[in-house]
Parts: C-alpha cells; sequence; structure tokens
C-alpha cells in the first residue's frame, strides 16, 4: 500500500487528516471516465440544423442537468474517499474499476429514467424521436425500475467495499478515533444506500413501481438524516468518555 504525498489540502472536515494529497494514476482514470460520461451525454444530443430543431434539444436540458448532477455527485464520494485515504493498493483499485464499469453502464438507464420521469412531472416530451411510438409500456416499466435499482445497489455496495477496506487499513493509515468513527458513519450510509436499491428493485419486481419510487424519495433523505444524527451523537459521546 502507497500513501500519496502533500499537495492538496484538506476537503470538508478539518478534524479528518487528507492522507491522499497528491493525484495519482487511478484517480486520473476516474476523473477521464467521469469525463468521457458526459462526453457521451453531450453526444447523445444531436446538433439541430435549424431553429425548429433546436427546440428539443433546449428541453432535454432538465434530464441532462439532473444526470450531470448525479454523476457529480459519484464522481464527488469517489474523490472523498481518495483524498481522506489515499489507498492506492490492489484491492481499491480493482473495486474502484469496478466502480467505474457500473457508472459508465448505469449512464443510459440513468438518463432515460430521469427524462421519463421529468416527462411525468412536467408534461414535456422529452423523446422526440420517439414521435408517435410509446416510449414505455406499463409492463415495461417495472423492469426499467429493476435495472436502475440493481445500478444504485451495486455503485453503493462497491462504495462500501471501499470504505471497509479503509477500515481494516486503520492501523496502517493511522485513523484516530474521530476518523474511525466517520469512515464507519461513510460505510454506514452507503450500506443503507445499498439497501434502498435493493428493496426499490423487489418493490418494482412485485409490480408495484410507484410505491418503489416512493422508497427513494423518502428513504434517501431519511437516511442520510439518520446517519448524521447517529454519527453525531456517537461523538459527543466519545468527546465525554
Amino acid at each position: 500500500m502507497m500513501l500519496s504525498e502533500p499537495i492538496i489540502g484538506p476537503i470538508r472536515s478539518e478534524k479528518f487528516r487528507t492522507r491522499g494529497k497528491k493525484i495519482g494514476r487511478i484517480e486520473t482514470l476516474s476523473d477521464a471516465v467521469f469525463a468521457f460520461s458526459v462526453s457521451l451525454l453531450v453526444a447523445s444530443l444531436e446538433v439541430p440544423q435549424t431553429f425548429s430543431e433546436l427546440y428539443p434539444v433546449m428541453k432535454g436540458a432538465l434530464p441532462f442537468f439532473a444526470t450531470v448532477a448525479f454523476l457529480f455527485m459519484l464522481w464527488y464520494k469517489q474523490y472523498s474517499f481518495f483524498r481522506k485515504y489515499g489507498i492506492n493498493d490492489f484491492k481499491t483499485i480493482l473495486l474502484n474499476l469496478i466502480y467505474l464499469a457500473v457508472v459508465l453502464f448505469y449512464l443510459y438507464p440513468m438518463k432515460f429514467l430521469f427524462s421519463l420521469l421529468l416527462s411525468w412531472f412536467t408534461g414535456i416530451s422529452f423523446f422526440p424521436r420517439a414521435m408517435d411510438k410509446l416510449v414505455i409500456t406499463d409492463q415495461q416499466f417495472p423492469r426499467l425500475v429493476i435495472l436502475y435499482s440493481v445500478g444504485y445497489f451495486a455503485i453503493w455496495i462497491l462504495l462500501y467495499l471501499m470504505h471497509s477496506r479503509a477500515l481494516r487499513l486503520a492501523r496502517e493509515l493511522q485513523l484516530d478515533k474521530y476518523e474511525v468513527l466517520y469512515t464507519k458513519k461513510e460505510r454506514r450510509g452507503t450500506l443503507l444506500n445499498a439497501m434502498i436499491g435493493i428493496i426499490g428493485a423487489l418493490i418494482a419486481w412485485m409490480d408495484i413501481p410507484w410505491l418503489s419510487g416512493l422508497c427513494y424519495l423518502v428513504m434517501i433523505p431519511s437516511v442520510g438524516v439518520f446517519n448524521e444524527v447517529l454519527f453525531k451523537r456517537q461523538v459527543r459521546k466519545q468527546v465525554t468518555t
């Protein structure tokens, strides 16, 4: 295992010492993959030849930005991990490569689902090339939710395994008590999010896709709040003992 040399300052929390302070080749590759993902989204937007063709492209901005925002969140999670821990051993690199592969595979199903949901919420069609064709049937929608949920699960379980790896190397990384609690909080959050993907897939498999969508809307923010409150309570308990 190698720890990077410092050239970049700490992120988010001053209590957590930044160990990965030099951008390595694996992160350079990761940045290239995320940049390529955004390029694929841009390439899917055809260059308009007339003003009438420009309007449908502009309408596609909403699902485009929603997908890019989600991609940025996935990139930041990975960036934050390598900044905090600076781990460059084989197992972590392998997990990261699988993570990148899943993100690439996940890209178009994610944009398709976002486009579909935004079409329902806004009444705007984001599928101009479909014309009069039916975009998706009632029987196909649960399969789309299952596909999205499986990808969602895979992404978070890989982040869970990466944080588990950091905890196993706590002694080598010289993590203090606060940093161990923080890492456990991050690992717990990734596991809870992975479970949301499983629950969403099971509900969709039971042919109740609307409930699956409600599950994501309610559980994701609830999990984030619960995890943060639990972490702060553990930190306060650590300070008083």
